[in-house]
């Protein structure tokens, strides 16, 4: 039976009930991770109708630290001066921080965001939502 690690990942959501994925990835110049718009079916399903609008753009990773993947993120977003959160169609915006134990993992998790991280996520709009499982 084959370990199971820690996974971390950070992603950026942006939702919305009106969100044009395609309009989200031609404003922004990046394309997401993973998307769907509100009344499609939902990626990978012939059953389930989304019921919101999605542009994600998500990393993750078993080794590397969360502040490492913020960092990542945020490199990705470098040019970009647009509150994400006032975006035509954009209801919420946030980062994603997502932890999941591994096997031998202990009950705890620490990890820090810098000062300039920490004013990026200002400075596009975005709150910040921490999972821990």
């Amino acid at each position: 039976m084959e370990e199971k690690k820690p996974l971390k990942s950070v992603a950026l959501y942006l939702r919305g009930h009106e969100l044009d994925p395609v309009y989200i990835s031609q404003k922004l110049g990046i394309q997401p991770t993973r998307s769907q718009k509100k009344g499609n079916f939902k990626a990978g399903s012939r059953k389930f109708i989304a019921k919101i609008g999605i542009w994600a753009l998500k990393i993750k990773s078993e080794s590397r630290t969360i502040s490492d993947l913020v960092g990542e993120l945020f490199d990705k977003m470098a040019d970009q001066s647009i509150r994400l959160d006032r975006i035509v169609g954009v209801e919420d915006a946030h980062l994603d921080i997502f932890f999941a134990f591994g096997d031998d993992e202990k009950d705890s998790v620490e990890f820090m965001l810098t000062k300039d991280q920490i004013g990026k996520a200002s400075q596009l709009g975005l709150s910040i939502c921490v999972t821990v499982m």
